[in-house]
């Protein structure tokens, strides 16, 4: 998030919940924007609540939608105008995929496949 220091982003959506992300969203989120978490990669986070006062930044959590949304998503996946990183590995690799993970080295999502 810091590479988007420049940009005024209205809203954040924290898919990974690692703190750090969290933290770097509620920094990079402009003026009276919202961060909505939604990851629970930790389960607690240290923020800048200066950042969040001064900004006056809006943090919500979020279990990500109903059934009527991710339908929606899947149907603007279908239009081709979105397209996320994703990452396949084999279920032999998931323990190498968790250890990615786990230090942030994985761009976008992680897969495994059958």
């Amino acid at each position: 998030m810091t590479e988007f220091a420049d940009v005024e982003f209205d809203a954040i959506v924290d898919y990974a919940g690692f703190g750090t992300t969290t933290a770097e969203a509620i920094e990079t989120v402009g003026r009276g924007g919202r961060v909505v978490q939604v990851g629970m990669g930790k389960l607690e986070a240290t923020i800048s609540t200066k950042a969040m006062i001064l900004s006056e930044v809006t943090l919500v959590g979020s279990q990500g939608g109903t059934k009527e949304d991710i339908a929606g998503v899947y149907e603007y996946l279908a239009t081709g105008k979105l397209e996320p990183t994703i990452t396949t590995i084999g279920f032999d690799d998931i323990p190498d995929g968790l250890d990615k993970l786990a230090k942030g080295e994985v761009v976008g999502r992680l897969v495994a496949l059958y």
